[in-house]
């Protein structure tokens, strides 16, 4: 019956906001191209409030027509969750109906350097191709006009299809954020471009389950502190849609490769100064190096849809008495013949570079 009331009051709202736009209601689809070659102009004041209004006399859409709606009324009294902070030149909406269909949107502006300011809006619709929009516009107080902006964060793009990419603007600090979300890993990556005064820097990526990975890798490879890694790699060791987590120091000494399920972390294979990582074929990550004097140590880990499947270990040392190099196998500690630890290794595929592309981490 909730649901009901807040379905009722939405349309309600929306067909308020249809007249007073004087335009039918748009979709974000409808927009998605067409505001990145269009100015407004008459801009009424510059702040967040002027800059909402005139975007949504131009793009006259259900959120904006339902947060300016919702604004006019005593805060008990809303229908919705809306909010606008002067102080912030901030406003944010949701239709709260804590549901899949709920419709969301934030607008802020920042002060540039130069006397102008930078016009951002998000809108979330899900129910649409698109599901949202993400705009900006740099406003020129002589003019009073909004010029579309493209900013880096637009530009960016996930390596993986299947990733969900959305877009946060907060009324503090003056960060923005684009959230790069794996259904499979229960998380994702966030990637925040902060502001310098004049336009936003490139971003710096944090990932929320760091913290386990570190307390992980600790208990088994204690060598670095939580300092050392400043970078990582996204990489499908398994091609299963789903890419692996790679993490590295600054020079390469010390990486680490995880894999995430069900928000489960997996460490898969590990290096330092003496080791290093080594990619397999048929969905096979390990790391190799000696191990002493005449001893060469490998160690693998099998994945099956980013699960281990099992691991694999190959302990190779010098005969000195044959003058030979001997073979050791083992699959999940158990001990094998030479014949079985060979096929095993044999079906593991040739081993390739893995080109991981790097980007900073923070």
């Amino acid at each position: 019956m909730k649901k009901c009331f807040l379905i009722a009051g939405v349309l309600c709202l929306f067909m308020l906001s249809c007249k007073e736009s004087e335009k039918p209601i748009m979709i974000v689809d409808e927009i998605f191209d067409a505001w990145q070659t269009t100015p407004i102009k008459k801009v009424s004041s510059a702040d967040v409030m002027g800059m909402i209004q005139a975007f949504q006399k131009q793009w006259p859409t259900r959120c904006v027509g339902a947060l300016l709606e919702d604004l006019k009324l005593p805060e008990n009294e809303q229908d919705f969750i809306s909010m606008y902070d002067p102080q912030y030149n901030y406003m944010s909406f949701s239709s709260g109906n804590d549901s899949p269909d709920d419709e969301s949107l934030q607008a802020r502006v920042w002060q540039r350097s130069n006397g102008h300011q930078l016009f951002g809006i998000n809108i979330f619709e899900p129910n649409t191709e698109k599901q949202s929009l993400f705009a900006f516009y740099d406003y020129d107080p002589s003019s009073k006009t909004m010029t579309p902006e493209i900013i880096p964060a637009m530009k960016f793009t996930s390596d993986y299809p299947d990733a969900e990419v959305w877009y946060e603007i907060y009324p503090e600090p003056n960060e923005i954020a684009v959230y790069e979300y794996f259904g499979q890993w229960w998380g994702g990556l966030r990637h925040v471009y902060s502001w310098d005064g004049m336009n936003f820097t490139e971003p710096v990526t944090e990932f929320e389950g760091i913290s386990t990975i570190l307390d992980k890798y600790h208990e088994n490879y204690d060598f670095y502190d939580d300092e050392s890694f400043s970078k990582y790699a996204l990489f499908d060791v398994d091609e299963d849609g789903m890419p692996e987590l790679v993490l590295s120091n600054h020079n390469d000494e010390c990486q680490v490769v995880v894999s995430i399920v069900e928000g489960e972390i997996h460490l898969l294979a590990s290096t330092d100064f003496k080791r290093h990582l080594i990619f397999h074929k048929e969905g096979v990550v390990g790391d190799a190096g000696g191990c002493g004097t005449g001893c060469f140590y490998a160690h693998y880990t099998k994945l099956l849809n980013s699960t281990p499947e099992f691991e694999f270990g190959d302990m190779q040392s010098y005969n000195f008495e044959t003058d030979k190099m001997e073979d050791e196998y083992n699959k999940d500690g158990e001990l094998l013949t030479l014949d079985e630890g060979q096929a095993i290794f044999d079906s593991f595929g040739e081993v390739y570079d893995a080109e991981l592309v790097w980007r900073p981490f923070r």
